[in-house]
This record gives structure tokens, C-alpha cells and sequence, in this order.
């Protein structure tokens, strides 16, 4: 086997740590429990951060939950909420 790749003891394929990897674990163990949560907490913003870069239209949000809306249901909705909207030309 290539000597960057191992198995865990699951059976799953992983590479080596890089050197970076390597002192972050480092560093980490270095940390009281208190400030090991503040790094974990850290990572999930991090990780929010870049992967929230994708948008999604609403219809393919509800379509998990089974929910389907037409064109012509958002077509009537949004001639409801605007019906009573002013215009800006009333004084």
C-alpha cells in the first residue's frame, strides 16, 4: 500500500496527517478543555463559512419535506403580499 495512505480501525482509507495537521493536533493538546471547545467551535464557523457560498431556491428547500408549490401558488402569493403594498405615490 502507498505508504501516505492507511487504514483506520474501521477498515477506512485515510492519508497520513500533514505537517499542518500535525500541529494543530500538537497545539490542541496543548490547550485546556475549556479552550478546546472554543477551537471545535471555531472550526464549525469556519466550516459554515465556506460551505454556505451555494444558494438554493426555496422550492428545492421544501422538496424534502415533501411540500410542493406550483409556479401559480408563488405567482398568488406574491400578488397577495403586494396587493396592499403602497405604491409611494399616495400623499
Amino acid at each position: 500500500m502507498l505508504d501516505f495512505i492507511k487504514k483506520n480501525q474501521q477498515g477506512v482509507l485515510m492519508s497520513k496527517p500533514s505537517a499542518e495537521e500535525k500541529k494543530i493536533i500538537e497545539s490542541l493538546r496543548a490547550l485546556p478543555p475549556d479552550k478546546k471547545t472554543e477551537v471545535i467551535d471555531f472550526i464549525e464557523f469556519l466550516k459554515t463559512k465556506t460551505a454556505g457560498t451555494e444558494r438554493r431556491s426555496l422550492k428545492s428547500l421544501w422538496g424534502r419535506y415533501s411540500v410542493h408549490i406550483s409556479d401559480r401558488d408563488i405567482s398568488n402569493l406574491r400578488k397577495e403580499m403586494w396587493g396592499n403594498f403602497p405604491s409611494g405615490n399616495e400623499k
